[in-house]
């Protein structure tokens, strides 16, 4: 995967949007089997604008424009995004030293692949904390002609906030709090939020990050997000359904493939497979949920936000929710089955399960079905930092 990603640098969003994939592989909640992601990426970046899986700790907004301004008397633009890449790295190898819990290259060291920058883009240009237009690679030559045009008298937006909260002296290798925000600080990045994406959940949640739970797993478990109104109420009532159906559909897909490898190999039967679409049938809430969604709604509004959502894909999540109410018992619906094994070999063509010999010997059914987030646990530790911060003097 890595391969895939190198020619991607000269374009900041694409690069972001390639290395999240790889990070969304790595999660069992986020594997895509059915090719349905145009759905939860429109649901996350609805409720969660700016956020990535990417993300690690809030203090990243300001910590990465703060290792940009300590490059900004570089002459040159590629000279500054190097200075401010190393300082980068400074900054990894001390949060190593001051044994922070919680940061981008904790585990790779100051070599990481992926710097801080790289993963907090997509949410410093979307909450005006760097100039919407400039993209990550061309951050160097932004700086320089903003600060030739304040030499020369000349009117020019400025690259970085202007309010932005001063970097701590001595960084990036002073003895500093690490992740932790201080008060000041969570009050601007909480600002720039509900500025830049009112109304949305995020903007709600920002705005009294008191109730926010550390432990909540999925964002309508939490109290702070229930509390959401207006469209934010709507979008996550989306989100969970949407979550309930994509359960059920993966519970689907892994009984038809653990079917066609006994088919074709004469494996001995396995019944978990079949047990866990049994349980996803019988729980009431799940089949609430399913039975009370207003799915046309949720179409209208996913494809206001993503026109290019593909029709077969709007037509696959109709059906399939169509088979799914019909109260036919999906452990034997094969009108069902034939529709996920049609989506799956559409979506992988030679690599799909039911084409492919080889991925189909190396299928191991998953050990338990992860239900959709939607970045929550991103976006919850997120609000934990900015609540902690709030509350310090």
């Amino acid at each position: 995967m890595a391969s895939l990603i190198s020619w991607l640098d000269a374009s900041s969003a694409e690069t972001n949007r390639m290395r999240e994939l790889v990070r969304l592989f790595e999660m069992p909640e986020s594997v895509d089997d059915l090719a349905l992601g145009q759905f939860r990426d429109t649901i996350s970046n609805s409720l969660f604008p700016g956020t990535s899986v990417l993300h690690v700790a809030a203090r990243y907004l300001l910590l990465i424009p703060w290792c940009f301004q300590s490059a900004s008397g570089m002459k040159g633009a590629d000279q500054l995004k190097l200075s401010a890449e190393q300082a980068e790295r400074r900054l990894i190898r001390r949060f190593q030293e001051l044994n922070v819990e919680r940061f981008i290259g904790r585990s790779a060291g100051d070599r990481v692949a992926q710097l801080p920058s790289a993963a907090y883009w997509s949410a410093l240009r979307s909450w005006g904390i760097v100039r919407n237009d400039v993209e990550r690679n061309a951050i160097g030559d932004a700086m320089l002609d903003a600060a030739a045009a304040i030499r020369d008298g000349l009117p020019q937006e400025p690259v970085w906030h202007p309010g932005l909260p001063p970097a701590p002296i001595g960084f990036p290798t002073t003895a500093d709090r690490g992740i932790a925000l201080s008060h000041g600080e969570a009050e601007w990045i909480r600002d720039r939020v509900l500025s830049a994406v009112p109304g949305t959940l995020i903007a709600q949640l920002v705005a009294k990050p008191q109730r926010i739970l550390k432990t909540s797993n999925v964002p309508w478990a939490d109290p702070a997000a229930q509390a959401a109104t207006g469209e934010a109420a709507v979008w996550l009532k989306h989100a969970e359904a949407y979550s309930a159906l994509q359960h059920g559909l993966d519970a689907v897909y892994a009984y038809c493939v653990t079917a066609e490898a006994r088919r074709r190999f004469g494996e001995e039967p396995e019944e978990t497979d079949a047990e866990t679409l049994a349980k996803w049938r019988e729980d009431e809430n799940y089949q609430r949920l399913l039975r009370d969604w207003d799915v046309q709604e949720f179409i209208s509004h996913a494809r206001a936000v993503n026109p290019r959502i593909q029709p077969r894909s709007i037509a696959f999540l109709v059906g399939s929710i169509d088979e799914l109410r019909s109260g036919d018992d999906p452990v034997t619906n094969e009108a069902l089955h034939r529709m996920v094994r049609e989506r799956e070999k559409r979506a992988k063509g030679a690599n799909s399960r039911f084409v492919n010999e080889r991925r189909l010997r190396a299928w191991t059914s998953p050990e338990r079905i992860s239900p959709q987030t939607f970045r929550w646990i991103q976006v919850r530790n997120m609000i934990v930092d900015l609540k902690e911060g709030l509350t310090r003097a």
